[in-house]
Formats: C-alpha cells, sequence, structure tokens
C-alpha cells in the first residue's frame, strides 16, 4: 500500500516539476514587473527566481528526472511482482511510458502554458525550498554544463538587439485580440514602433502644395491673405518660391498689423520673420521628432543632399503618425489628399498625390511603400514610365487604373484590391 501511495506522490511531484518549468518559461516578464511594481509580493519572488536562469532550469530538470526515475524504478518493480517477471517489464515500459506522457509531461504543461502567470506565483515558494535543498547537486551540474558550453558555439551575448525586441513587440501585437478599443492601441503602438524607419520625406507636405508669402507682397495684400488663411505660419520667399529666407508667424503679424495700423509705416517684413529651419529629407521621424522637442519648434522646411527645397514637416505631421488625423476647427476637409470614394466595381477612387502610408492605415492594406510615397509615384516606379488614362495595372495582388491626369501627374487613381 506504501509503494502505491508513494507512486501518486511522484506523479504529483513530477505534475508539479513539469508544469513549473513550462509556466516559468512562458510566463510574461513585462507583466510580472509591472505585478511587482504594484506591490505583488510573489510576482516580486518569482522575478527574482528567473533572474538566475541557470540555477532556475537546473533544479527544476533535476527534481523531474530524478522523480521521473523514480517513478519508472517503482512501478517496474510493482508490475513484476503482480504480474511475473515476463509479463511485468513489458506492461511497465509502456504502462510507465503512457501514465508518465500523459500525467507527467502534456497534462501539466498544456494546463501551465494557458494559466502561467497564477501557476508561477504559486509555484514560487514551493520551487524555492527546492532550490534551497538541490543547491549542491545543481551547482555541480551547472558547472558541469559551463564546463562543456566552452566546446559549443556561442553568440558570445545573450541580450536582444534592438531590432529583435521591436521584432518581438511587434509580434506580440499581432498576437492580441482584433476588438476596436485593442485595434486602435494596436495601430498606435505600431507606428511609435516605426518611427525610426520612417523618413520626413514620406509624411511631408511637398512644395507644390506650400503656402508661402512673395516679400516684396504689400503689407495690407499680406495681412488680407494671412487672415483668410488657416495656418499659423508661412514660409517667406525671395525672387523665387524655393529661396526661403524666413518664417512669419501669425502671432508676429498681429504685432506688425498693430504696428501698422498705428501709423507706423516703414515696416520691414523680415524683421518680423524668424529663421527658417532646414531639414534633411533622411531625417527619420523619430530623430525629428526628438528635434523639434530640442528646438522647441513646430515648423522645419525639408531639403535634399543638394540643398533643393522638398517641403515642410510640422510637429503635428510626426504626432499624427502616431495617433492618426489631428483635426480642428480650421481644418478643412479638401485639404486632405486622402478622399476615398467608392466605386461600382468596389473599389476606391484616391488622389494620385495620396500617400502610402494613409492609405495602408485607412484600409488596412499594405502596399509596399518602400520605393515611393505616393501612390502615383509607386504607380510610376513599378510601370518605370509615365502611364495614360485608362491604363489598367495589376500590382501585387492590387488593380491600378489611371482615372485622371494633369500633365505628366497622375491626379485619380482607382485601386481595387486583392478578392479575399
Amino acid at each position: 500500500m506504501f509503494e502505491y501511495i508513494l507512486l501518486a506522490v511522484l506523479l504529483m511531484l513530477s505534475f508539479f516539476f513539469s508544469g513549473t518549468e513550462t509556466a516559468m518559461t512562458a510566463v510574461s516578464k513585462p507583466l510580472l514587473l509591472e505585478l511587482e511594481k504594484s506591490g505583488d509580493k510573489r510576482a516580486k519572488h518569482v522575478n527574482k527566481l528567473k533572474q538566475n536562469t541557470a540555477t532556475l532550469l537546473g533544479t527544476l530538470l533535476f527534481g523531474n528526472n530524478v522523480v521521473n526515475i523514480a517513478i519508472t524504478a517503482l512501478a517496474t518493480a510493482l508490475t513484476i511482482e503482480a504480474f511475473g517477471e515476463k509479463y511485468g517489464v513489458l506492461i511497465a515500459t509502456f504502462g510507465v511510458s503512457f501514465v508518465v506522457l500523459v500525467f507527467s509531461e502534456i497534462l501539466p504543461k498544456t494546463y501551465a502554458m494557458s494559466n502561467s502567470l497564477n501557476f508561477s506565483l504559486k509555484a514560487g515558494p514551493i520551487l524555492s525550498v527546492m532550490i534551497y535543498c538541490f543547491a549542491p547537486c545543481v551547482k555541480a551540474l551547472n558547472s558541469l554544463s559551463k564546463l562543456m558550453m566552452r566546446f559549443l558555439p556561442s553568440s558570445g551575448t545573450n541580450q536582444p538587439t534592438a531590432d529583435e525586441v521591436k521584432a518581438e513587440i511587434r509580434g506580440a501585437l499581432l498576437m492580441q485580440t482584433d476588438d476596436a478599443v485593442m485595434d486602435q492601441e494596436k495601430g498606435m503602438l505600431k507606428s511609435v514602433l516605426e518611427l525610426s524607419d520612417v523618413t520626413v520625406q514620406d509624411i511631408m507636405v511637398h512644395r507644390r502644395q506650400l503656402v508661402s508669402i512673395n516679400v516684396a507682397t504689400p503689407l495690407p495684400e499680406i495681412f488680407e491673405f494671412v487672415s483668410r488663411s488657416p495656418f499659423s505660419r508661412f514660409p517667406l520667399w525671395k525672387g523665387s518660391s524655393n529661396n526661403i529666407v524666413g518664417i512669419l508667424h501669425s502671432k508676429a503679424l498681429l504685432k506688425m498689423m498693430n504696428a501698422y495700423y498705428r501709423g507706423k509705416k516703414t515696416l520691414h517684413l523680415m524683421d518680423y520673420a524668424s529663421k527658417p529651419w532646414f531639414v534633411l529629407n533622411t531625417t527619420s521621424l523619430l530623430d525629428q521628432l526628438h528635434a523639434f522637442k530640442k528646438r522647441r519648434e513646430h515648423f522645419a522646411l525639408v531639403v535634399d543632399e543638394y540643398g533643393s527645397l522638398e517641403g515642410l514637416v510640422t510637429l503635428e505631421d510626426v504626432l499624427e503618425e502616431i495617433v492618426g488625423d489631428i483635426s480642428d476647427e480650421n481644418d478643412r476637409p479638401e485639404e486632405s489628399t486622402l478622399q476615398p470614394i467608392k466605386t461600382d466595381a468596389g473599389g476606391w477612387q484616391v488622389e494620385g498625390s495620396a500617400t502610402i502610408r494613409d492609405i495602408n492605415r485607412h484600409f488596412k492594406w499594405e502596399i509596399p511603400d518602400e520605393n515611393a510615397a505616393t501612390i502615383a509615384g509607386y504607380i510610376m516606379y513599378e510601370t518605370e514610365r509615365i502611364p495614360n488614362v485608362g491604363e489598367t495595372f495589376v500590382i501585387d495582388g492590387f488593380s491600378f487604373t489611371v482615372v485622371q491626369k494633369e500633365r505628366n501627374r497622375l491626379s485619380v487613381i482607382e485601386i481595387l484590391p486583392p478578392a479575399s
């Protein structure tokens, strides 16, 4: 009778060791750290155990193997005693293998995988006692393992790279549920991770769309123009619209208007303008965000490697890459380049100047944006020419049709997504 009780105890120990090994491996370390910060002593204890991985795994593997060997030996002895040596060994071989596989491997590991947090928190105190009891044997085994590790190839470090950490976070986001709230949060977190991969050229306002002012314009005309504009900052150019010499803020203009209408007629526009800030088009959004914060500015002009003006980028543009479109009472819907119109064929018509990133975010598509920023640029890059109106191209599963064209610019594109 004692032998059967001992066998049941050994099976429970094997369940504990196998389940704890899986739970300790599967439990989320960030979640444990968050629980520890909130004052959970059990989480703090588990975190301390996980810090010494070699001792933790060594104890679990040592205990599990000793227990499983003891189960095999005891079960074999019991079956030989009950069925004789001829059939006892055969029954023990298949019977013990089945029992150990189900009750000491599959069942505990499956349960621990789906309840890793609770399992690890409850097993922590018991495991600490076992680590103390098995310490001499585990230290000896770890020393032997370290000696043998010298003969195995190793990268020399177990610290993940920044790219590996980002990839792990992206993978964790993909595993989350797809409810509406989580979908928004996932999108924001994903955008934050991509800030270092996206350049200001991908989100800038192109120079063709810049609202700028000629410094030679009479002051009353400038006052009238700015009062009707929804913008607060205006690039000032001299001689050519690409020659930006200053930035006029609407607040500075108010001071200028006050002085002008008080009778001071000899005013110089450049006296109220600030110096323009130029940034390279290859600057990442993460670097640009830090630069905005450091300089305490919200507005920068984008130039290429030759110093030619390409467009402008604002702090709001960068933030919109994270949180989505930010509209205020002065924004006009017609200013947006992404105004999708549903077609009878099930596709969408968009402006050719709409960025691929905006289209992908709006429709949850995955049109490649490595070689072009706008959808018109993408079509011309892939076709290696300027298409004509009515031409249709199938690229990466998407069907693109040129609906309107202004000179060499593709102004309206119809996009038909792949059939799901």
